[in-house]
């Protein structure tokens, strides 16, 4: 699916930038990311916390959208905004994550201790990335 397609099909509307929900959406994201960076991880657990993290990064990235007048209702069409909005956005890593985060939620998917780690690793860099780069006025 493209950038038209995400429109074509409602996935992603014009919406006004609504400061407060930017706010709140990165307020709950630390949130998440605090509760992954303080549990007790383990191999049976991690997957679990594979997705709160991604999660996390998801509430920031909605945050971002938002900051730009737009409201997107899928994670592929975010990151096919995203690829418009960030001119160094790395889609293919996002997509990635967006596929481990996917298996677990919808396919029940268990991801190994050391892959869980590292991907979550790799979300909250990139949330880190994406919150100091582009939404640093709404903190």
């Amino acid at each position: 699916m493209d950038l038209d397609d995400c429109y074509r099909k409602g996935l992603i509307k014009k919406t006004r930038v609504d400061k407060e929900l930017i706010r709140s959406l990165t307020e709950m994201s630390g949130i998440k990311e605090n509760a992954v960076n303080t549990a007790n991880i383990n191999e049976i657990n991690i997957s679990a916390y594979v997705s709160m993290a991604y999660d996390s990064l998801r509430e920031v990235l909605e945050a971002l959208c938002i900051s730009k007048g737009h409201k997107v209702l899928s994670h592929i069409c975010i990151g096919e905004l995203l690829k418009t909005i960030i001119t160094d956005f790395n889609y293919s890593e996002f997509d990635r994550l967006r596929y481990a985060r996917n298996g677990i939620n919808y396919y029940g998917a268990k991801v190994d201790f050391a892959q869980g780690k590292e991907i979550i690793r790799k979300i909250f860099a990139m949330r880190r990335t994406i919150l100091y780069s582009h939404l640093k006025e709404f903190l």
